[in-house]
């Protein structure tokens, strides 16, 4: 009996040395957000809806690190939301029940991030892989209108010297057929990228690049052209791959502080590949059609920001090319190609035609990327009199860059419900009026006011999907749990 207790409490002293060897430390943070409030677009959507006046709705991000050491560690990431109350709304959900209706059971928790952070031994090299946060350079305090999203790859890093560093990756943004069986399509799109950030004294410039191949079946095409802006992607069984690249640079300039300057510009191109579509013209035999599309743009941005005691005043503005006349009808796209989503942040210079909100409250009501527009503006940011009371007044005014023509062929067939197609004789104002306190050291009080006047060019767009004779405004409130 004694050899059998002295084997056990043995085997329990390994057991329990094992344990305390493989123990991690788990840290827990998050951000979770309650916004409501009244908005009225004044916009309708492709079905002639109108969204409601009040709203109210929640998202709740929660992250988990598991930290071994320094050198290693775990990360995943869950979001519950962006639930609207009493909503019962499957779609927002992939056929789950969202959970925003009576007894609130529901299918929304998503998998925002999950990946493993670890450094080569002896080495700075860094290096991230998984479901992870990928946004591209920018400088002038707006977004990448390329890519802010959430995205499976590899990323490794490591510094050069005090002023160089570098950054390599692989993403696969989309893989829609991954067991593919007999059948081989072009179903992955795969991107290859290098990013050199470089810092002086004074200045920061950022060069980088990506490319790689994006396949015609791999369900790019249905995000980045949902309704297409020519008709629908009927088909992702396509064996065409196109090869897609990006270059650009950011400069950032404080040399002057507390007068600073951010400037960025990219270029992107997706050749073109033979896709398949639904065929909109009924008087027309065939219900599907195929045609070749590609896409090639420019955007650049800059901000000029001149920090005071009580406030920032800053200048910004921002241009992207646009279609030509017939780009629509030969496939020859001149927008500035993307990868972020609705669910990314894209290109934000305000807070609510573009994605610039605080979180979870009406905005986006124009655009995402700002591809195809151009606009100016003046903002007054941070004006504080009162300790953790803020304020940001901003004006802006945006027109788009696509030629009139195309909206005088195809009408309805531009508009969809998201991103609106803008003309070079379509424009919008713009009027901001944020408020920020901080209530307590993990929460944050805001009031989103704003304000939109959309001008359509009547002769080109003729009935237009979108009624612009009502303006858009906005009073929502939102409440940030920081933890």
């Amino acid at each position: 009996m004694k050899r059998i207790t002295t084997f056990l409490l043995a085997l329990a002293m390994c057991c329990s040395g094992a344990a305390a060897a493989l123990a991690v430390d788990v840290k827990v943070s998050g951000v979770w957000d309650f916004a409501g409030g009244w908005e009225q677009t004044g916009f309708k959507d492709v079905t002639g809806k109108e969204n409601d006046n009040i709203s109210a709705r929640e998202r709740l991000r929660t992250q988990i690190n598991f930290v071994a050491s320094e050198q290693l560690q775990g990360v995943v990431a869950f979001e519950i939301g962006t639930l609207n109350w009493g909503s019962s709304d499957s779609s927002q959900f992939y056929g789950g029940a969202p959970g925003g209706a009576l007894d609130s059971d529901g299918i929304n928790v998503e998998t925002r991030r999950a990946y493993l952070d670890w450094t080569v031994p002896r080495t700075d090299v860094t290096v991230r892989m998984g479901i992870q946060n990928m946004v591209a350079p920018f400088a002038a305090g707006m977004g990448n209108p390329v890519i802010s999203d959430d995205v499976a790859g590899i990323v490794v890093s490591s510094p050069i010297n005090d002023m160089l560093g570098v950054t390599a990756f692989w993403l696969r943004p989309y893989d829609a057929n991954f067991d593919d069986g007999d059948e081989h399509y072009a179903d992955e799109t795969d991107l290859f990228g290098l990013v050199l950030p470089i810092t002086g004294n004074g200045w920061s410039l950022t060069p980088w690049g990506m490319a790689g191949s994006v396949g015609g079946g791999s369900g790019y095409y249905q995000m980045a052209y949902p309704d297409s802006h020519l008709a629908d992607i009927a088909d992702q069984t396509s064996s065409d791959q196109a090869f897609a690249w990006w270059a650009g640079g950011a400069l950032k300039i404080d040399l002057f502080d507390p007068l600073t300057f951010g400037m960025d510009a990219v270029y992107g191109r997706v050749n073109r590949t033979e896709l398949t579509f639904d065929n909109v013209n009924t008087t027309l035999p065939d219900d599907t059609y195929t045609a070749e599309v590609g896409t090639k743009g420019w955007f650049v941005d800059a901000a000029l920001n001149y920090k005071l005691d009580w406030a920032t005043p800053g200048l910004f503005g921002w241009w992207g090319s646009g279609d030509k006349a017939d780009a629509l009808d030969d496939g020859n796209l001149g927008r500035l190609p993307s990868l972020t989503t609705w669910d990314g942040d894209g290109f934000y210079p305000t807070s609510f035609g573009f994605s610039g909100g605080a979180g979870p409250t009406e905005d986006g009501q124009v655009a995402l990327t700002g591809a195809g527009t151009w606009g100016v503006g003046a903002q007054i940011a941070d004006i504080s009199f009162i300790d953790n009371l803020s304020h940001t007044l901003r004006v802006a005014y945006y027109q788009g860059t696509n030629n009139t023509e195309n909206a005088r062929e195809h009408g309805d067939a531009l508009n969809y419900d998201g991103e609106m197609y803008l003309t070079t004789g379509d424009h919008v104002w713009e009027v901001d009026f944020n408020h920020k306190y901080q209530m307590y050291e993990n929460l944050t009080a805001y009031l989103e006011l704003g304000y939109l006047h959309l001008s359509m060019d009547k002769d080109a767009w003729g009935d237009n999907i979108y009624d612009s004779s009502d303006d858009a405004w906005k009073a929502q409130v939102l409440f940030k749990y920081s933890f």
